[in-house]
């Protein structure tokens, strides 16, 4: 995936801008990255991992999400505390929202926590299992 398409995407699904000064090295998987951070030559990957493609979707990580969620002005959902709990432990929710089958982010008291997949009413909750909290 290149990425001016992964930039579009982030605006025309989420109406994400991001910053000057933020870039993108990969192809199929992004890493983002200060644009000052591409002019060094490394052994190892630069910046964190932004995208990958998973299905017909460029999928955004949870990191990406979390640092960048905040500029978001569309498809995003806020939730309560027990649905905020719930998507931390890895559970799917229900939601009837005005959105299209497609990737949502989840916030809480303006917190950006991560992504889900939304279709029929229902969110997947996306969160890596090594995230995920478990709650006594």
């Amino acid at each position: 995936m290149q990425e001016q398409r992964f930039r579009d995407y982030l605006y025309e699904r989420f109406g994400i801008r991001l910053p000057e000064g933020v870039g993108f090295e990969g192809e199929k998987s992004l890493r983002v990255m200060n644009t000052e951070l591409k002019k060094f030559k490394t052994t190892t990957p630069k910046g964190f991992p932004a995208s990958k493609m998973k299905g017909k979707f460029p999928k955004p990580s949870t990191n990406f999400i979390q640092l960048f969620g905040h500029l978001a002005t569309r498809n995003t959902i806020e939730l309560s505390r027990e649905s905020a709990l719930d998507y931390l432990q890895g559970k799917d929710t229900e939601a009837t929202i005005p959105a299209e089958t497609g990737y949502v982010i989840l916030t809480h008291n303006g917190a950006s926590l991560g992504i889900g997949f939304y279709r029929d009413k229902k969110i997947e909750n996306m969160l890596p299992k090594g995230r995920r909290i478990r709650l006594a």
